[in-house]
This record gives structure tokens, C-alpha cells and sequence, in this order.
């Protein structure tokens, strides 16, 4: 469905488990065309849990690329962003919003 939809919009957070293993979840948020009513549809779909050993904008940019790929997904195709209120998230020099708006100017 993401796939043939194109382009999406990531929504991630980070938090620590019981273990106190930091921990990235990721959404993602598409319109999607079903081909039997012929209708747009908002899909958001709970893509996991990853684990998260460098915590800089520079290691989540590294690991949401690589989760990326795993899924044959583009980092081009992103249109949006959306993170919690960490500074190596939304940070705008290092952070991973901004290390991803250097791949991809149009990933607002």
C-alpha cells in the first residue's frame, strides 16, 4: 500500500523501556487510493519498535535510513516529519529533522 501510494510522512518518538534501552517508535502515514470504491483514505500504520544505541541526530538519521531501505521505502518520497520535542530530533543544526531535510529538501 505504501508503495503504490508513493509518498509519506514518518511520526516517530523516542522513549526508554523497563530496561532502560532507549527504544524509536515508528509510524507511517500515507494516502492511499482504494482501487474498489475509488476513494482516498488517511492509512497510519505502527511499523515498530527499533533499538536505539546513538541517540544523536547523525545515529537516528543512520538508523531510520537503514529502516528505510529494509523496506524498500525512499527517503526522497518522505513529505513530512513529525517527533516529539527532543533536541536531536527537531534540533536545527544536527538533529535528525534536520539531517534528513539535507537528503530531502521536500521532507518538511
Amino acid at each position: 500500500m505504501i508503495k503504490s501510494s508513493k509518498y509519506y510522512s514518518l511520526i516517530l518518538d523516542t522513549t526508554p523501556d523497563v530496561s532502560h534501552t532507549e527504544q524509536l517508535t515508528v509510524v507511517i502515514r500515507f494516502v492511499y487510493r482504494n482501487e474498489e470504491t475509488n476513494k482516498a483514505q488517511i492509512e497510519e500504520h505502527f511499523l515498530g519498535f527499533q533499538s536505539v544505541d546513538d541517540t544523536t541526530g547523525q545515529g537516528l538519521f543512520e538508523l531510520i535510513n537503514g529502516h528505510l531501505k529494509s523496506l524498500e521505502l525512499n527517503l526522497s518520497d518522505l513529505r513530512g516529519q513529525s517527533y516529539d520535542n527532543g533536541a536531536n530530533m527537531r534540533g536545527k543544526h544536527k538533529g535528525l529533522q534536520q539531517k534528513i531535510i539535507e537528503s530531502n529538501s521536500r521532507a518538511l
